[in-house]
């Protein structure tokens, strides 16, 4: 279709492509006169994910975290639990309410409701307060799957359905940190008070839901806390115990010191054999220097008795010596005591000595002094050394036992050390955990708080009117209709409309074309002029030479007859002999000569 043939395909069509979209356009103008005004309002809200402060010091958030936040946020914002709560909320309030109220609800809005639930059934939804009419609310919706409170939710109510509340809008305001909500609806004060509603509810379910993650963490490491810190203290108690059963105030020190005093023990244990031996061969000396007789008197009676005793009172004093620092107010007097009988008895056994010298000490003068003076320190270290070394044995059987003792110790006190280190360990690890989960539930109940930078605004005025694009849309989409319709149908129309057309679908040289005899007179005339003219361009006329003219259409009645009639009329006019002629095949006139140019015209029977 060429670009003339459009225009003139839109000329023809004008009527059409003006009356339709002005009729479209007029009546989306006449019906959408009573056109309800609408109210918007907006809320923002700052979130803190993306810079929000934590209390571990840092607001590093990456970009995948903080867009699944904020999906989050307001895919609960969107959720149909949070909008079913909000109309439930917003008609407990509205059934509370006597008469209307612009910043409420309005005139209209309450009529609706009046007329939506019957009065008997809001005497019984109506509660003393809202918290109670919602309540009612609730019980009533979940008695059953097909009630009043069930049919508002799901209908087309302007107000309290959720096709209503779908219209609320949550996004994020650019890269920030800030959420935008935005509503609108008949009512302005319905607009406000269903924003500010819809905040409190999904801002609780927020919260909820985050401290709930947080929650059961801290409620696991809180049990698992106090069942490790009630192993550990049976442990502890165990450990008590056991050092109370066994005399234990520090078994490693102990037992160190035990060791370390059976060392000096056995080294004292050498020495003092080293010693009795010498000082047995230095008195087996002396005695065989004496002669018998001072021998006999040596051990008689009484000198024997004042070495026994002085044995014995040896031994006390080694045995209370070994107490050492450790020994009591009283050991320590006896020792004193000890110490005093020992000087006695010395001197005792001195004069002992000193009256056997005077005895002995003959003319011959056969032992001296001096001997019996040997005879006595001899005696003497080898008595103090006797005594010394059986207090030496009875204390070696005393740390043998003792050893006996704490060996056995030393392995339930490792195994029962080994499970309050484990018990401790543990302990203190769920601590750490308890401690950080607090961390989190606090930081979590920091950063998740939502704050509201922008609250819902009463509207005053309402939205601009989409009255009158509404009707220059009605106006294009008729024209394009129009249009549409009429170069479709140009498109599928197989009818020769223009020459190039004709000459392409027939493959044969075009030589004119006519209008319909419909047509003004003088245009018909024009047009009859024009085509005899194309086709007096097309033959070659000779005086004596005859042109044959068929004229053929597919079906009667087009017009074979009347363009024969037009060219006989028009030709003559100039003076050519023309005859028309019904087609016969059998009758062949191409012989026939004549002095001028005949011009036969052969009406050919229709294709049908």
């Amino acid at each position: 279709m060429s670009f003339i043939h459009f225009i003139k395909l839109l000329y023809r069509n004008l009527i059409w492509l003006v009356s339709i979209p002005v009729v479209l356009a007029a009546s989306v103008y006449y019906f959408t006169r009573n056109e309800k005004k609408v109210y918007s309002s907006e809320s923002i809200i700052y979130t803190g994910i993306a810079s929000g402060y934590s209390l571990n010091g840092t607001n590093k958030a990456d970009f995948y975290s903080t867009s699944n936040a904020f999906d989050n946020l307001i895919s609960l914002i969107d959720s149909r639990e949070t909008k079913e709560d909000v109309s439930i909320s917003l008609l407990a309030e509205h059934l509370q309410k006597t008469k209307s109220n612009s910043e409420e609800i309005g005139y209209e809005a309450f009529g609706d409701l009046q007329n939506l639930i019957e009065e008997k059934t809001r005497k019984k939804l109506k509660g003393a307060t809202v918290e109670k009419t919602k309540e009612n609310i609730l019980k009533m919706m979940n008695s059953s799957d097909d009630n009043l409170i069930i049919e508002i939710i799901n209908s087309s109510n302007p107000y309290y359905s959720l096709k209503a509340l779908n219209t609320i809008k949550a996004n994020r305001i650019s890269n920030s940190d800030l959420i935008k909500i935005s509503y609108e609806t008949n009512d302005p004060g319905i607009c406000r008070r269903t924003l500010e509603l819809l905040e409190h509810s999904f801002m609780r379910k927020h919260r909820l839901l985050k401290e709930g993650q947080t929650e059961s963490v801290v409620k696991y490491f809180e049990e698992e806390t106090e069942k490790a810190f009630a192993k550990l203290d049976s442990s502890e108690k165990l450990f008590l115990q056991f050092n109370k059963q066994y005399d234990i105030i520090n078994y490693y020190e102990q037992t160190k010191a035990i060791a370390g005093e059976k060392e000096d023990l056995y080294a004292l244990n050498h020495t003092l054999e080293m010693d009795k031996h010498a000082s047995d061969v230095s008195l087996k000396k002396v005695n065989s220097s004496i002669k018998n007789r001072v021998y006999q008197n040596l051990y008689n009676t009484q000198i024997l008795e004042e070495r026994k005793e002085l044995s014995k009172l040896y031994t006390q004093i080694t045995t209370l010596q070994l107490a050492g620092a450790n020994a009591t107010e009283s050991q320590k007097q006896e020792l004193e005591n000890f110490n005093a009988q020992v000087k006695d008895k010395e001197k005792s056994l001195k004069r002992s000595l000193e009256n056997l010298y005077k005895e002995t000490n003959t003319a011959e003068g056969i032992p001296t002094k001096e001997i019996l003076d040997e005879w006595l320190k001899t005696t003497l270290s080898f008595e103090q050394s006797k005594a010394r070394l059986a207090v030496m044995d009875e204390r070696k059987k005393e740390f043998d036992q003792e050893y006996k003792r704490y060996a056995p110790l030393g392995a339930m006190l490792k195994k029962i050390e080994r499970q309050i280190e484990v018990s401790e360990e543990a302990y203190l690890e769920l601590l750490h955990g308890l401690s950080m989960a607090r961390l989190n539930q606090q930081n979590a109940e920091l950063t998740t708080k939502l704050n509201v930078v922008d609250p819902p605004y009463l509207p005053v005025q309402p939205n601009k009117s989409k009255r009158m694009i509404q009707v220059a849309l009605s106006f294009i989409v008729g024209f394009v209709m129009v249009l549409a319709f009429i170069l479709v149908n140009a498109l599928i129309n197989k009818t020769l409309l223009e020459p190039q057309r004709a000459a392409k679908l027939i493959d044969l040289p075009f030589l004119g074309l006519f209008p319909l005899t419909t047509e003004s007179p003088r245009f018909l005339k024009m047009s009859k002029l024009r085509l005899v003219q194309q086709l007096l361009s097309k033959l070659e006329l000779n005086n004596n030479k005859t042109i044959k003219i068929g004229l053929a259409s597919t079906e009667h009645g087009e017009g074979k007859t009347t363009m024969a009639n037009m060219f006989k009329d028009e030709l003559e006019k100039l003076n050519y002999e023309v005859e028309v002629l019904a087609w016969n095949p059998l009758i062949d006139n191409q012989n026939e000569e004549s002095q001028t140019a005949h011009i036969t015209i052969f009406e050919l029977p229709s294709f049908d």
